[in-house]
């Protein structure tokens, strides 16, 4: 065996006093530790103890607005049917044209003009991996 792993296989004892030291900082962080887990355990519980009386409430709810509108349905005529709804747009009115520029003076051969660049169709972005493509 070599000095390095030798040193590693035996290690130099360590004071009492720091074992003892360190042994009662780790149990009580321990002990921090499983309080905040109790704590947290007992804040779910409450949680869904609230949820499962909100839940019970809602259906009690439903079930006391079916009767009532059973109720009022065998007392009441049915409403008469609406008329679908129309959407009216107002009509769209063409912008004025401006004035035509004024004539330019002739100097020889005019160049010719520039073709306009064609618009091009709007490219389809498709997600990858659950995110957006910009």
């Amino acid at each position: 065996m070599t000095d390095s792993s030798l040193a590693l296989a035996s290690p130099a004892p360590v004071p009492a006093e720091y074992a003892e030291k360190a042994m009662g900082s780790l149990m009580k962080l321990h002990a921090e530790l499983m309080d905040e887990k109790d704590r947290r355990v007992e804040l779910y519980r409450r949680l869904m103890e609230k949820e499962q009386a909100v839940a019970e409430l809602k259906m009690y709810v439903k079930i006391l607005e079916e009767k009532l509108g059973k109720a009022a349905s065998a007392s009441a005529p049915p409403p008469p049917p609406r008329e679908p709804l129309r959407i009216v747009r107002p009509p769209v009115r063409a912008a004025p044209r401006p004035p035509p520029p004024p004539p330019a003076k002739a100097r020889g051969p005019r160049p010719a003009p520039m073709p306009l660049p064609r618009a091009q169709p709007p490219q389809q972005r498709h997600a990858v991996d659950g995110w957006k493509v910009w």
